[in-house]
């Protein structure tokens, strides 16, 4: 587990440096209205983009036996659906561009749909490689995908593309997907049309395209809702505001998860026990995410100005509130994989319905207002209120009392606080151009988590002594 927790931070680490690279291109090239428009056209493909996936990829990795009957009739439900969202995305799209007021949002939902089209030409091998634990070809698979899609973003944006390079380049991402998972995943037979088992699917499907899609409306509800009531600037810059908060969790949040998936799916079949690794992801996660937006929160500023440049200024107020929200997040994120590992997507299409329930209300009740900080806090309280839902529903899948989730994350608040006190007293008196000040201050941020881990006694100080000890060991054979 250690091994591949590894490779697959390495993997969103490089992703994250491709992504830094190509957003500080594309900030400078592309206006908040431009991506403001192209949030929109992406946020009404997304949509239909969660009705595609219909659990078929977790359930590919959760089922307890897999069998070519299996995977053919994943393969072609997906197919189907695939082939129904392109023809509805393909006719909505003049009358949400017509809504909205702007031609160019029907173009990106063009767009889109052709990479809705074809992925389910991915979707079964990428399942398949994740059960199988090969996370050094999922490394290649997503390093090639975020290479191609930076590129021709990047040069479609210097030659005057607008909205529609970022539309091209996830397009492009899409194919370089199809291609280089079918040369990793040899095995013939996954794209035979086939149904057979097709009510074992389904059932499980239609829990996690509740699922799927209600999570999605929740996360694009603020670009569609503040675009209409607010505009197509503030869309851009909320959308930018959340991108720092966005690289954490995939470099951290992210790249762990399908490690903690399989491994808990794994616990499942064998013990019918996931509540010691859930237990410890919880411990692990926060003292990793908390200090890490905390950070982010005092230095959204200068993390703006070096990142996107000065046009985007306005949005750093709004990434240190969101920052909070965020760490709400680092807990509720957990409630799919435990849902997935043990088999409970009702569970799951219940509580994603009352969770984005409360997020669309306090998001519009927020738009309404027309100031985006207002929203901000408003996507804050909804983060805050899902985290305890999330504990209502998990508790139905897993015995947790709240006394061990809380015993789990004591060290981890200390920590956070203490490397937010070394933080905030850094920045307070320390004078220097914002890239020299973020450098200085991550740095800085880094040695006081090491610091304080080791003060509380956290068990991420053995992951450390361990860590330490194996460098030293390959110094010493050298």
């Amino acid at each position: 587990m250690r091994r591949n927790i590894a490779v697959s931070f390495l993997q969103k680490h490089l992703q994250l440096l491709v992504s830094i690279g190509s957003v500080m291109v594309l900030s400078r090239l592309i206006s908040p209205e431009e991506t403001g428009v192209f949030s929109i056209g992406v946020a009404i493909a997304a949509l239909t983009h969660a009705v595609r996936d219909f659990g078929v990829g977790n359930y590919l990795v959760k089922e307890a036996e897999i069998t070519p009957p299996k995977v053919q009739t994943a393969f072609t439900i997906s197919m189907m659906i695939a082939m129904v969202l392109s023809l509805v995305l393909a006719v909505v799209a003049i009358p949400v561009a017509n809504f909205y007021g702007k031609p160019e949002v029907a173009t990106i939902i063009w767009i889109t749909t052709a990479g809705l089209l074809i992925s389910p030409l991915s979707t079964v091998n990428l399942a398949l490689l994740l059960r199988g634990n090969r996370f050094l070809d999922m490394l290649k698979i997503s390093m090639a995908s975020a290479l191609v899609n930076a590129g021709v973003a990047i040069l479609l944006a210097w030659l005057g593309f607008g909205a529609k390079s970022l539309a091209l380049g996830q397009l492009a991402s899409s194919v370089t997907l199809v291609v280089v998972s079918n040369l990793l995943w040899t095995e013939r037979g996954l794209y035979r049309f086939s149904l057979q088992h097709y009510p074992q699917i389904a059932r499980f499907g239609m829990h996690m395209t509740v699922f799927g899609v209600t999570e999605q409306l929740g996360a694009r509800a603020s670009d569609l809702i503040v675009g209409k009531l607010v505009g197509f600037s503030a869309v851009g810059l909320l959308s930018r505001s959340g991108t720092l908060i966005t690289m954490v969790q995939d470099s951290i949040q992210n790249s762990v998860m399908p490690v903690v998936l399989t491994n808990m799916a794994g616990d499942a079949r064998k013990t019918g026990n996931v509540t010691p690794l859930l237990l410890k992801s919880i411990q692990y996660f926060t003292v990793v995410l908390w200090p890490v937006f905390a950070v982010v929160a005092l230095c959204a500023h200068d993390a703006v100005l070096v990142l996107f440049g000065a046009k985007w200024v306005e949005a750093a107020p709004l990434t240190s509130i969101l920052c909070w929200g965020a760490a709400c997040a680092a807990l509720s994120s957990l409630t799919g994989t435990i849902c997935n590992a043990t088999d409970r997507a009702d569970l799951l299409s219940r509580y994603s319905l009352v969770a984005q329930c409360i997020r669309i209300t306090l998001l519009l009740a927020g738009a309404l207002t027309g100031d985006l900080r207002t929203v901000a806090l408003a996507l804050v309280a909804a983060e805050a209120l899902q985290c305890i839902a999330a504990y209502i529903f998990v508790r139905r899948a897993v015995q947790i009392p709240l006394s061990a989730v809380l015993a789990m994350c004591w060290r981890s608040l200390i920590v956070t606080v203490l490397v937010s006190a070394v933080i905030w007293a850094l920045t307070t008196w320390l004078v220097a151009i914002p890239l020299v000040r973020l450098l200085i201050t991550g740095l800085t941020a880094g040695v006081a988590w090491i610091a304080a881990v080791f003060i509380v006694r956290h068990p991420a100080s053995t992951e450390l002594r361990m860590l330490l000890a194996h460098v030293m060991t390959r110094v010493r054979a050298s």
